[in-house]
């Protein structure tokens, strides 16, 4: 089955390719260019691809790989007859149980639809494996523990940007909201769960239920559909709508007759439903399932909002941090800060020191920024060579006085040896409504460009009188 799956996959994205399966190492179980490699151990260092895709559990297509930020650390390494790669991770369930790659010898366009078909492919791959060999490959193909997966991420160059909420720490107790009416029904999910070591939080109506829910929101909420003040349907859909409990799992626990109708237009990866009567084996087991699967969820939104080279937010996570910052503002009148920076003439550094040098100043960079910000800030590569940092509850002038700083801070870091330094621009986020995300940014650019003209090395705090509004530069 695993070379069958493997050919068509390679037939359908790439010339040639390989499945790996991933255990307690990195191993070619089969490879079409090679059909005799069988277990064939590999580095999982020299294929930061494979590190990203199992980090993310996402398909990883890079369509030129003489021009991708993730791959040029190991540029050197790149075989000569190697123009594309697509990488598709085989997870089932909890469980990523490898990837089958697939490569081709010129560079290829991957299209939404070609990743959507082989991100379904993988997992159907994955469920016949696990389906066709049951236990025995559950007992060979273990989750990652976890410093394998920290491993995997730190050898992509991935790490959780400031500002994300960081992975459940081991030991932590996970937090249960419930809502049932049944004061007997109540108590013995209070006991059952607790015993198994979850805190455990018991309200008798909807309305309870949301007031707990969105002033601290817990890991996972067990919802009874009828309920007084307000049914538990209704307080699923006012959970979902509010941004602090949209991402909370929930598992609805009712006996009623038209349940898959009433939860069908809910959000499907957050919702579960086991019907009454059940027992506390199926209850634990549907628990344990919505965490796991929520978990992975999470897992995967951090990831997309990552920028693989420096770890920091990518374009994706700055846009909707914006909004989030624009919404606080127009409610509480508060002032921040966004500070865009560019690396001073790094197409000079690329030329003569090399591509790969060139990637090490834009990482050392981002690995200063992770050190210098605060919590509430945050930081985002913004195109090849820029940089933006959100600074909350800040004022411009504060934000050109951490722009001096953190200017400062390069010089004196020197990274790969060599004099670095940065353009600067400050902008003020303010209560207007004419002043959406897209046009902060583009004052903060201005600022940019009046630095640039100044000579670089330099911050500037955006003004209208001396700065002209033009279109900002090309964003990755």
């Amino acid at each position: 089955m695993i070379g069958e799956a493997t050919r068509a996959l390679v037939t359908r994205f790439g010339d040639r390719g390989s499945c790996l399966l991933i255990d307690d190492r990195a191993r070619v179980v089969m490879s079409t260019e090679v059909p005799s490699m069988i277990d064939f151990s590999i580095n999982l260092a020299r294929y930061p691809e494979i590190g990203v895709a199992l980090a993310s559990r996402d398909v990883v297509a890079i369509e030129d790989v003489r021009h991708s930020p993730m791959l040029e650390p190991i540029a050197t390494l790149l075989p000569n007859r190697l123009g594309a790669v697509v990488v598709v991770p085989l997870v089932v369930g909890a469980r990523c149980l490898g990837v089958i790659m697939a490569q081709s010898e010129r560079p290829r366009i991957m299209t939404v639809a070609d990743v959507a078909a082989a991100r379904l492919e993988g997992r159907l791959v994955a469920t016949l494996l696990d389906l066709q060999y049951g236990n025995e490959l559950e007992d060979e193909l273990n989750p990652l523990p976890a410093p394998s997966k920290a491993a995997l991420r730190a050898a992509a160059g991935a790490q959780y940007f400031a500002g994300s909420p960081p992975p459940s720490a081991a030991g932590v107790k996970r937090r249960i909201l419930v809502a049932e009416d049944d004061p007997d029904q109540g108590a013995l999910l209070e006991a059952l769960l607790t015993r198994e070591g979850f805190e455990v939080v018991l309200t008798n109506n909807g309305l309870e239920l949301l007031r707990r829910a969105f002033g601290d929101p817990p890991d996972l909420i067990l919802l009874d559909g009828q309920m007084p003040l307000l049914n538990g349907f209704d307080a699923a859909e006012r959970l979902h709508a509010d941004v602090r409990t949209a991402r909370v799992p929930v598992l609805f626990l009712s006996g009623a007759k038209d349940l898959l109708a009433r939860i069908r237009g809910l959000k499907p990866d957050t919702i579960d439903f086991l019907r009454k009567p059940y027992s506390a084996p199926e209850l634990l087991a549907r628990v344990e399932r919505s965490l796991d699967r929520n978990d992975a969820l999470e897992e995967l939104r951090i990831q997309a909002d990552l920028d693989v080279l420096t770890g920091l937010g990518n374009a994706r996570a700055l846009d909707r941090s914006l909004a989030v910052e624009q919404s606080r503002i127009s409610r509480y009148g508060a002032t921040s800060a966004i500070v865009m920076m560019d690396v001073d003439k790094l197409k000079t550094i690329n030329d003569k020191h090399g591509h790969v040098v060139g990637s090490r100043v834009i990482q050392a960079i981002g690995q200063l920024l992770r050190i210098v910000m605060r919590e509430t800030d945050l930081a985002a590569r913004y195109g090849g060579d820029e940089f933006v940092v959100i600074l909350a509850h800040t004022t411009a002038a504060e934000g050109c006085a951490f722009a001096e700083r953190f200017l400062e801070r390069i010089r004196e870091l020197r990274p790969e040896g060599l004099d670095v330094s940065m353009s600067v621009g400050v902008a003020r986020l303010r209560v207007s409504e004419k002043q959406t995300g897209d046009a902060l940014l583009v004052e903060a650019d201005a600022a940019v460009y009046r630095a640039k003209r100044l000579g670089g090395n330099r911050a500037c705090v955006f003004d209208s009188t001396l700065d002209s509004i033009h279109p900002p530069s090309t964003h990755g």
